[in-house]
């Protein structure tokens, strides 16, 4: 079954990558890689360049899963593209990386981690 990750090129992004390639394999893949860049934002960290991509098709190549990388564009909710995707691919499962930056966000998640973790037709890891 499909697993898709929304990726971030961060270490945590590439935490999250690992930890979804490994799920894919144990499931039987395909493993889905989504960045969602969202127009109209410059400087966004969460954005990867082509560089970025690179670093992740090549933490990629061995895996026995067939992969595909995307990266949408949008202006709208993060959290609705994941969401599309996954019921698109019909994927079993959505792997997210969060970053605890502080302790406040050790508290509280992020509206659009919230929004996935609650709207997800399939299962989600948070790493």
């Amino acid at each position: 079954m499909a697993v898709v990750v929304g990726f971030i090129p961060t270490e945590v992004g590439f935490k999250a990558l690992a930890a979804a390639r490994d799920q894919a394999e144990r499931r039987g893949g395909p493993l889905i890689v989504v960045n969602v860049v969202r127009e109209g934002v410059r400087e966004d960290p969460r954005h990867a360049d082509d560089q970025q991509l690179e670093i992740a098709r090549d933490e990629l190549r061995q895996s026995s899963v067939r992969v595909a990388m995307r990266q949408e564009h949008t202006e709208e909710d993060i959290a609705d593209v994941l969401l599309d995707v996954v019921e698109e691919e019909k994927a079993e499962l959505l792997v997210l990386g969060i970053r605890r930056q502080n302790d406040l966000a050790r508290h509280l998640l992020g509206l659009t981690v919230q929004k996935l973790l609650l709207s997800s037709p399939s299962e989600v890891l948070v790493v």
